[in-house]
């Protein structure tokens, strides 16, 4: 272990108090201009930097959806510590912090020095040369939260945690940092197994129409032709949508929350229920007789569903009936469950597959089973992925079916022969992977290309929208060399566009966490926390000599472009007709990334206390006088005791801050956002 680790914790408290600081923010000059001051901190870190000048290592565990983002941020600061201080070589030195031992041989490298800044020196960019890693024990969001809690053990300390999902109850000192927005999709993956690689060999689907199998999420239907995706002819309704309309009927809760059941909340099993809807409703596997007018199927018919939100009659008397077998101009004389009669007599006997023509199109999940089985891939229940679709299958406050995971009724290999031994159990993959999917039906499906694309065809997955967006190979699916690529399913009938993501408006939009323990946060995880949420507001980053580019930018395009989540800021506003919390009943704030402080407020007074009785972060105005395009030189505050558009006058480092307009009412505790202030202002361990 590190000498500097061992450090008394007595004699860094005694020293605190003996070293005075500077409140004033050091404006960041390029790397190259001269720096001739010691940034603030010291002994006493101060906001948003925290900078002690001690090296330190931070560590994350949690989410895999944003592992490789993470991954690519860490390195990012970790190489702008490449321009950070000065540090100390040899014993005698001056060290930037008083509260450090007086360098030793052994120390050397540890800590950094006092007004020695060098031309190329960083003050805004990690100047304490902080290094970053990422955790992949025990992966997800869950497990990382209850990890930075102590709920869950870990090999190596965790200080903060990724997280695609609100804080949980792990502990109530977690605080949230979102510094990006995603959402979580739906996808399938449209095949035409038939067209693709021929006739199916293994079960089940050589047993379906013959083997001959089209692509399901385009409407295709057993007796279709495979090809009826290209010339528009598929019989069903192709699966666009994903609906939660917040009760037991939905077809999100009834695929992956319900077990069983009977009418229309009965749960999911057959693609025909999701794509077989009529008008012209296919009845495969009808069994006639010459000698009588009793047609028996082998799946129950559709009839009077008394769906609470859209109630809408199956098979009726009258309805016209075609097919091998049945007269010309025959109609439904009487309906059973899995039964009907015909007018007349068939003209002859056996199997057939029938069309009965009703007057409406029945409603997405009330449709009639075909017999090709709908396959839930499952989810890695510790993550925010999960959970977040979690609570949107759900289907609303007052239902359970969903509450333990979504993995209730998630798939097992379909096929009798293959499915043994180690691959008896559920398919379960890691989130944000559809590739596993094929390895699945690879597994499962021995050596029949066929198969494995009709298995792949049927299955349903989640993932989240910026991996989907940016990974080819997490996007798609791979058969006999052959790639596929997925389809994306609305929610709710909308769409995961950028704007419907930020206003919340996509049932599924969420916001990407890192997420800190505010017992125990040190100041180099604080550092490194508040420039990403950074935007230029207190302190503008500088340009990495490495590439040219300024670091924000740098990070901008990593969020963005590389991983295609859409950045937030300290300065990210919700904009018009932002919903709290969407469709999914987890929130999805666009401004945790700024400072949220509980303050009272007085009822005409334009001043504000922090609730606490502490002073306010030094970092609230811009003493530095940096500018901002849409912020200017103050720091907008926002809560519902003061007008739109309030600014800070003065204030900051004392206890009251002046604002630039009076409160319209009272109040104790009022949480207040500080736009252009990054979230973290304060820390429990300022030396490490």
């Amino acid at each position: 272990m590190h000498k500097h680790k061992l450090r008394s914790l007595a004699a860094r408290a005694a020293a605190v108090g003996a070293v005075a600081f500077s409140a004033a923010l050091i404006v960041g000059s390029g790397a190259g201009a001269s720096v001739p001051n010691d940034p603030p901190g010291g002994a006493t870190p101060v906001p948003p930097h925290f900078y002690n000048g001690n090296v330190e290592g931070i560590r994350d565990t949690g989410s895999d959806t944003t592992i490789f983002m993470m991954q690519k941020i860490g390195d990012l600061y970790t190489g702008a510590g490449l321009y950070g201080c000065t540090l100390n070589g040899s014993a005698g030195q001056t060290l930037y912090n008083s509260s450090d031992p007086a360098s030793a041989t052994s120390n050397e490298e540890f800590y950094c020095q006092s007004g020695q800044n060098q031309s190329t020196t960083d003050v805004n960019d990690n100047w304490d040369r902080t290094e970053v890693t990422e955790g992949v024990d025990d992966v997800g969001s869950g497990a990382g939260q209850n990890q930075l809690c102590g709920a869950l053990s870990t090999p190596l300390p965790v200080d903060f945690a990724r997280s695609s999902k609100p804080a949980g109850s792990a502990c109530s000192t977690m605080v949230e940092t979102g510094y990006a927005k995603d959402a979580v999709e739906v996808v399938d993956y449209p095949i035409d197994a038939n067209d693709s690689f021929g006739v199916a060999k293994e079960a089940p689907y050589n047993a379906i129409n013959g083997g001959v199998i089209g692509d399901l999420t385009s409407g295709w239907l057993p007796g279709d032709p495979t090809s009826c995706t290209a010339a528009g002819t598929c019989t069903g309704t192709g699966l666009t949508d994903m609906d939660n309309t917040g009760s037991v009927d939905s077809v999100a809760y009834r695929l992956w929350c319900v077990q069983g059941g009977t009418g229309a909340a009965a749960q999911i099993t057959d693609w025909g229920a999701l794509t077989n809807l009529g008008p012209s409703l296919r009845v495969v596997n009808a069994s006639l007789s010459s000698t009588s007018s009793t047609v028996t199927t082998p799946h129950a018919l559709p009839i009077n569903y008394s769906n609470p939100t859209s109630p809408v009659a199956g098979v009726t008397v009258g309805d016209a009936v075609s097919g091998t077998g049945i007269p010309s101009g025959d109609t439904v004389a009487s309906v059973g469950t899995s039964s009907f009669t015909l007018a007349h007599d068939p003209t002859s006997s056996g199997t057939s597959d029938l069309t009965i023509t009703i007057p409406n199109t029945l409603p997405v999940g009330d449709g009639m089973a075909v017999g090709v089985p709908v396959e839930l891939m499952g989810v890695n229940t510790a993550s925010g992925t999960e959970a977040t679709y979690t609570s949107f299958a759900q289907s609303g406050t007052s239902n359970t079916g969903c509450s333990s995971n979504m993995d209730l009724n998630a798939m097992t290999d379909p096929n009798p022969a293959t499915a043994t031994g180690d691959n008896s159990g559920q398919h379960i993959g890691l989130e944000n992977n559809s590739a596993q999917m094929a390895q699945y039906a690879a597994t499962d499906e021995a050596n029949d290309p066929a198969s494995m694309a009709a298995e792949v065809n049927s299955m349903l997955y989640i993932e989240a929208r910026g991996v989907f967006n940016t990974d080819p190979y997490a996007a798609a699916a791979t058969i006999g060399g052959q790639t596929f690529s997925g389809n994306v399913l609305e929610a709710n009938g909308v769409s995961a566009t950028v704007p419907n993501m930020l206003s919340n408006k996509y049932p599924l939009a969420r916001t990407l966490f890192n997420i800190y323990n505010s017992a125990t946060i040190r100041a180099s995880t604080g550092g490194f926390l508040n420039w990403i949420c950074d935007s230029g507001v207190n302190f503008p980053k500088n340009v990495d000599n490495s590439t040219g580019s300024n670091f924000d930018t740098e990070l901008t395009t990593i969020i963005n472009g590389q991983f295609g989540f859409v950045r937030l800021s300290d300065t990210s506003e919700p904009p018009a007709g932002f919903i709290p919390t969407p469709g999914d009943n987890l929130p999805s704030p666009d401004n945790s990334c700024a400072a949220t402080l509980p303050v009272t407020t007085t009822s005409g007074s334009s001043t504000i206390t922090l609730t606490s009785g502490a002073k306010f972060p030094v970092d609230i105005v811009n003493a530095g006088g940096l500018q901002s395009s849409s912020f200017g030189q103050n720091v907008v505050i926002s809560n519902s005791n003061f007008p739109a558009g309030t600014t800070v006058v003065s204030g900051a480092g004392t206890s009251t801050l002046t604002l630039s307009a009076s409160a319209t009412q009272s109040g104790t505790g009022v949480a207040t956002v500080f736009y252009g202030v990054p979230s973290v202002t304060s820390v429990a361990n300022s030396q490490s």
